[in-house]
């Protein structure tokens, strides 16, 4: 299977649209009195915390896609698996540090409230395993790894299933179907998998579609029964954004841009980064912003502080990160 095959060239544009739509929604619309919520600028950027849905479609597609264009098979999982976290973890244990660092600093800073955040070695723990959601009363240490922990589900799961939703036995892909669509009803807390697979499944049906393993007609009834799902345990934007990313996949499959695909390239990084050194910067600055002006500088000074410090952690963490993954495959591929 030639490089060119098992590349989507899209995709690397919607990480890069994904990560910094979901960067701008927090500097606008999560940091305190900064704008109003009913603010035209408040409502046009809160759209952006829907980035988290494109991530969550193209996860559903381009990870059952790399196991099938790879010859993956059950006894692989547990490289898959370490594969996976080889490819992820190091970022993200490296932001944790991070985010550790600037909760140390803040007191210094003349933003300071006295509110000192205490950080528990349990919590830190449980942080390493995306454990978090199983105990109660126990938060991340930045909000934005809850999407990690739901990642990272997905990748058991799929890991697991995936021969269910790759069978040539219609009955067996229903199964795979049905599962998604019932799921959420059993676990519908948006902390787990369950309630997010809808999504997921979206994603799934592009690489089955694409993959010529389904029919056009299949593809589109599953589709709907997913985009119903996602009506009722997201909500009506959920399900449009949803079904945006799903057709913009699939009629732009092949398209890209250079400076969105670069762009994309350390979008995990600027996911990660952005909550932390982005959202600071904004929120020690954001005390000082009185006009539209000083306020659209300081986003512009967050996006600026964003950019400089995910580039440097995908040059020495995250591309690091890929090429120990790409090691660890079943077989040679490139790093997806």
């Amino acid at each position: 299977m030639s490089k060119v095959k098992r590349e989507i060239p899209i995709l690397d544009n919607l990480r890069a649209i994904a990560a910094w739509s979901v960067c701008l929604y927090h500097f606008i619309c999560t940091t305190t009195g900064l704008i109003s919520h009913d603010n035209f600028i408040y409502k046009v950027f809160s759209f952006g915390s829907y980035g988290v849905h494109l991530f969550f479609v193209i996860s559903g597609l381009v990870i059952p896609w790399s196991l099938y264009h790879n010859n993956y098979q059950l006894k692989n999982f547990f490289k898959f698996f370490v594969k996976r976290l080889a490819r992820l973890e190091p970022p993200y244990i490296v932001s944790v540090i991070v985010m550790l660092f600037i909760l140390l600093i803040r007191k210094y800073s003349p933003a300071y409230n006295g509110n000192e955040v205490a950080v528990s070695a349990k919590q830190l723990v449980l942080h390493v395993g995306y454990l978090i959601p199983f105990f109660k009363g126990i938060p991340w240490l930045n909000n934005v790894y809850w999407t990690l922990a739901i990642e990272f589900q997905y990748y058991i799961l799929i890991g697991l299933l995936y021969f269910l939703f790759v069978s040539k036995l219609f009955y067996m892909r229903y199964l795979a179907y049905l599962l998604i669509i019932g799921l959420p009803t059993v676990l519908p807390y948006a902390d787990f998998l369950p309630f997010w697979l809808p999504v997921f499944g979206i994603g799934v049906l592009i690489f089955l579609y694409k993959s010529n393993l389904i029919s056009i007609t299949e593809f589109l009834i599953v589709s709907l029964l997913f985009s119903i799902a996602i009506f009722i345990f997201n909500q009506p934007t959920a399900c449009i954004v949803s079904l945006i990313s799903e057709f913009a996949i699939i009629f732009m499959f092949t398209k890209t841009t250079k400076i969105l695909a670069w762009l994309g390239k350390f979008s995990y990084s600027v996911y990660l980064m952005h909550a932390i050194i982005g959202a600071a910067a904004v929120n020690i600055l954001s005390h000082y912003a009185v006009t539209n002006f000083s306020k659209a500088a300081i986003v512009i000074a967050g996006i600026a502080v964003t950019f400089i410090s995910s580039y440097l952690m995908y040059l020495f963490v995250e591309n690091p990160s890929k090429k120990l993954s790409s090691k660890l495959a079943y077989r040679k591929q490139h790093a997806d």
